[in-house]
């Protein structure tokens, strides 16, 4: 198995989940979408993932003139993630899905450069989508509210948005399976 099988899968299994809900309980995942921009446990929580990622990705980077520095670096980045969870607790769970959102893509497009397959364009272009909103909720966490208010609006158009996304979701783990 491929490392683009194994991340496509990935992704299929962690979208999966988050869209049943939007499909088998709409109201569930209405209050859900709705609560998620001012809830600090899941700012907390995500901004913790997003930091610790971002320094293992930081421990694999060879940092060129700036090697000297690596250790304070790694010292300084729990002290950052908690002065940003105290001083900046203000809409941070957007922030964070932002940041996270901003690295999911590094990985993937570096399984997808050399694939063989045709197929490896819509992990591609998955992961620049990612990037762009990544980049638009750390700029703009209200876009994450006004989204949400758009498609949570009703259960009809919630359970469509679901549905939609569970398709993409057994999408990504079929082409896991058979082509990558």
């Amino acid at each position: 198995m491929s490392l683009l099988a194994t991340y496509a899968i990935l992704m299929g299994i962690i979208l999966a989940p988050l869209y049943a809900v939007m499909v088998l309980a709409p109201g569930l995942a209405m209050r859900g979408l709705r609560s998620f921009p001012r809830s600090r446990v899941m700012g907390g929580v995500l901004s913790v993932i997003g930091f610790a990622w971002a320094g293992w990705l930081m421990h694999q980077t060879p940092m060129g003139r700036f090697e000297q520095y690596r250790y304070l670096l790694y010292a300084l980045l729990p002290l950052i993630c908690i002065l940003i969870n105290i001083l900046n607790s203000e809409l941070l769970a957007p922030r964070a899905l932002g940041g996270i959102m901003m690295l999911v893509p590094a990985p993937l497009l570096s399984a997808a450069r050399w694939h063989p397959s045709p197929w490896r364009y819509l992990v591609i272009v998955m992961a620049y989508i990612l990037v762009i909103k990544g980049v638009a909720l750390i700029l703009s966490p209200y876009i994450f509210r006004r989204g949400g208010e758009r498609i949570v609006k009703t259960e009809a158009l919630c359970r469509a948005w679901g549905g939609f996304g569970m398709a993409v979701a057994i999408l990504l783990i079929v082409l896991g399976i058979t082509v990558y």
